[in-house]
């Protein structure tokens, strides 16, 4: 008897722990929101694989990367999305990226905040073009809060 009660308590706290998740989920799938899904994209993990937040109504800086397929030096895709979104996460939460093939061994980038276009700059001259779209982003949105 002393084993059926350690199974029945064992099983009593798996319930507990798994059941707010499971009451999330629920709810998630019954309104259809998707903010309510346990453990599903955060704004956080969207921000660490570089990509910002979005709000209706604000300008974002757009991203636009033109990759040349044949490019072989040392720099990728996910290094250079990674080295502007820890330039950007730390000014701004309001930015998403666009890379586009192109043919070639170029790589040019261009930063794009709402009608205002800056760039195509390359990547050794790309902190010109992040300084010139943090600047319109502010003027157009005012100061974040």
């Amino acid at each position: 008897m002393d084993s059926h009660g350690n199974v029945i308590r064992a099983i009593l706290v798996i319930v507990l722990l798994a059941s707010p998740a499971m009451t999330m989920r629920i709810a998630s799938n019954y309104s259809d929101n998707p903010y309510l899904q346990p453990l599903d994209l955060t704004e956080e993990g969207l921000a660490a694989v570089g990509e910002g937040k979005y709000r209706s109504g604000l300008a974002i800086i757009d991203v636009h990367v033109d990759w040349g397929r044949e490019q072989a030096g040392p720099l990728t895709q996910d290094r250079l999305r990674d080295v502007i979104a820890n330039t950007l996460k730390h000014q701004t939460e309001f930015y998403r990226f666009e890379f586009h093939d192109m043919p070639g061994g170029r790589i040019d980038v261009t930063f794009v905040v709402g009608p205002n276009s800056y760039g195509p700059f390359p990547p050794s001259r790309m902190v010109a073009g992040v300084n010139s779209a943090l600047v319109a982003l502010r003027m157009t949105n005012g100061p974040e809060r």
